[in-house]
């Protein structure tokens, strides 16, 4: 069976996710609609009906999927029509402006039966995938902290270059909803818990550039509990001039897991040195987006089972996983 795809979004949709998609043997985007991009680039895969009104591309195509790759201010109202209309999505994130968007959207795919998925890939990318098998191994035992550290060393750009939307509060900009929504929804998958409380601190340290202001965030920290009482921090910096890539560590009572850049995964047993951990990686084929393949591909062939044969992979992240997400996004938003 070939599913039908559509994509809303003439960016992130069109660069990243058309391709890999196009590169599934089960999976055809058959139509794409954009709002600003009215010349489709070169490079995209296929000849897929090109609309400017996504209303139009859900109600003329036969679509059995379509991936709502917009602004996040869209995102509620189109991941809306299309499942009134009989068609399962794949949301990109942050899911929606708020939780009570979120909640409505879930109820509202519990009342039709259609599906409702979040683009949280990050959770299949090999090293991730190999930590969540030792986690249930109870490799580290009970677990006491989990700490995430991550960081972008882009200062210099973020002082000359435009960031539209993304630097606007009001237009669900910055980077807690834009990178923070992935490390959240890691923990909760990773530790399998939800969060109990939490403290948290948004930063702009590039406010102002090229004539524009931003109010939105470029850094954040995150602190708290979660409701098993693992204990947790979250931290992610843009506005800096060094990157040091990300780690992530899980504190066991039996030992410690890392996981640096998503390439090294070491564990060390109580009063033990640190050993390697081997995982399998994912060869790249040629003339798909190198970075993004590795998450993405892997996902999509979980999100084909589910729409397909409605077989739901364990790690596959629903309309639940991005409800309860939102909810965490809103607390810190709140607090700020």
């Amino acid at each position: 069976m070939t599913l039908k795809v559509g994509i809303i979004g003439g960016g992130f949709g069109l660069k990243v996710q058309e391709p890999i998609i196009q590169s599934h043997p089960n999976m055809e985007v058959t139509a794409v609609s954009t709002v600003k991009r009215h010349v489709l680039p070169d490079e995209l895969k296929g000849n897929p009906a090109h609309y400017q009104d996504w209303k139009k591309m859900i109600d003329q195509e036969q679509l059995d999927l379509v991936f709502v790759s917009s602004m996040p201010l869209n995102h509620f109202e189109m991941a809306k029509y299309a499942l009134e209309n009989g068609v399962d999505v794949v949301c990109e994130k942050p899911f929606t402006k708020n939780s009570e968007e979120s909640q409505a959207l879930l109820e509202l795919a519990e009342k039709t039966g259609q599906k409702l998925l979040l683009d949280f890939e990050w959770r299949y990318l090999p090293g991730r995938q190999k930590v969540k098998r030792m986690l249930e191994e109870r490799k580290v035992g009970g677990l006491l902290h989990f700490d995430y550290q991550m960081s972008m060393g882009i200062y210099k750009r973020l002082g000359s270059m435009k960031r539209g939307w993304l630097g606007k509060k009001d237009q669900a900009g910055g980077m807690l909803g834009a990178l923070g929504s992935h490390l959240v929804d890691n923990m909760r998958w990773l530790t399998e818990s939800e969060v109990d409380r939490i403290n948290g601190l948004l930063m702009t340290h590039v406010p102002e550039a090229d004539g524009e202001s931003r109010d939105a965030d470029d850094g954040f920290v995150l602190q708290g509990v979660l409701e098993n009482g693992t204990t947790f921090s979250i931290q992610f910096l843009s506005g800096v001039n060094h990157s040091f890539g990300s780690s992530l560590k899980l504190f066991g009572t039996e030992g410690t897991i890392k996981l640096d850049n998503d390439e090294s995964l070491k564990y060390g047993a109580p009063d033990e040195d640190f050993v390697q951990v081997d995982f399998e990686t994912i060869d790249v084929p040629e003339g798909v987006p190198e970075r993004y393949y590795p998450a993405f591909y892997p996902y999509l062939e979980k999100v084909y089972d589910y729409i397909a044969h409605d077989q739901l992979d364990g790690d596959l992240p629903t309309v639940h996983d991005g409800h309860e997400n939102q909810k965490v996004l809103d607390e810190v938003y709140r607090q700020n």
